[in-house]
């Protein structure tokens, strides 16, 4: 999905969890996600009495008062102060992502999941756009520093963004570069509205162009004057979404080389972990959610290391010129010529 949505840092090994833990995770998650859309959390973020939030929020007290008392006495998002409850610091922007994208945009796809296991191809239609959208207007900001301080260095004065998301990126390069052209694809028009909105915030809308469309299939949306003036191509966590129906990684990368030739291509992007069988590293967990959640929205799981990528590319008669990896996570930034 795109580029926030792939897998935070992984601190921490995944622990395996009994019954017990499975039933209460299940009913803590769906109570904490549904405080949040009706928001509680947000009414919470200065210490009120039940009656209080009840009222404002137009809620039954009596059930209110247990939801909050089970979430304060197992969770870190909720206290209790005496006869008063506040969301732990306003509930941060980093919690209120989490909860918004894997609770929220996909959620109904882990409710549909007895559908979904005989109709796979039923995933995408149930995801929710509009969450997945909101969910980053609470996504924790600096993502775009490393891929745009690549960008600078390679002189990159017409930027193509596939899977733009809320233009983080566009916006971070044209401040910085007065010179620089830029466009950005998003399948999402709600990802779409927020990147143009942030745009004309930093006073760049004039030079990067938004469209609402397939990133997979860039040509048919730019026009052939914007293509020539295109030198460099980002993937930002779009790839990962290629790898639910074989060979379409290599058919996108081929498309991109017959509309694009000799451009550079930079994918950021991560390794997916689940279900790649001898891997040496402990599968960590907040990637092994991401990977199951894009298992059941039907973007399959993306390869587990370089060596894999890059028979990708090869795949494609592409080559990867330069890669950078974080080791504190699964990410990493592929600089590939087209």
């Amino acid at each position: 999905m795109s580029r926030k949505s792939a897998s935070a840092p992984d601190a921490i090994a995944a622990p395996r969890w009994g019954a017990l833990d499975l039933a209460e995770g299940l009913q803590l998650g769906h109570a904490l996600s549904t405080l949040h859309d009706l928001g509680v959390l947000a009414a919470l973020s200065t210490p009120r009495t039940v009656e209080d939030v009840a009222g404002a929020c137009r809620l039954d007290p009596a059930l209110l008062a247990a939801t909050l008392d089970f979430a304060a006495a197992r969770t870190t998002l909720v206290r209790k102060q005496g006869k008063r409850f506040v969301a732990d610091a306003g509930v941060a922007p980093e919690a209120r992502f989490v909860l918004d994208l894997y609770a929220g945009a996909f959620g109904a796809n882990a409710v549909a999941l007895p559908e979904l296991l005989r109709h796979p191809a039923r995933a995408g239609a149930r995801v929710d756009r509009r969450r997945h959208a909101n969910a980053f207007l609470h996504a924790p900001g600096g993502a775009e520093a490393m891929p745009a301080a690549l960008l600078a260095q390679l002189g990159s004065g017409g930027v193509l963004d596939l899977g733009c998301g809320p233009g983080a990126l566009l916006a971070a390069l044209a401040v910085a570069n007065p010179q620089l052209r830029g466009w950005g694809i998003d399948a999402n028009p709600g990802m779409c509205r927020l990147a143009r909105a942030r745009l004309r915030a930093s006073g760049v809308a004039r030079r990067v162009r938004i469209l609402a469309g397939d990133g997979r299939m860039p040509a048919r949306l730019l026009p052939a004057d914007a293509r020539a003036r295109v030198d460099t191509i980002v993937a930002g966590d779009l790839a990962n979404e290629l790898f639910a129906v074989r060979d379409a990684a290599p058919a996108w990368l081929r498309r991109l080389r017959r509309d694009f030739p000799g451009r550079m291509l930079l994918v950021s992007d991560y390794y997916g972990r689940l279900g790649h069988a001898g891997r040496t590293t402990p599968a960590l967990r907040e990637t092994l959610l991401h990977d199951y959640v894009q298992a059941i929205s039907g973007q399959g799981i993306p390869p587990p290391d370089r060596r894999a990528w890059q028979a990708v590319y090869r795949a494609a008669g592409a080559r990867l010129v330069h890669c950078i990896e974080d080791t504190s996570t699964t990410r990493f930034l592929h600089l590939v010529g087209l």
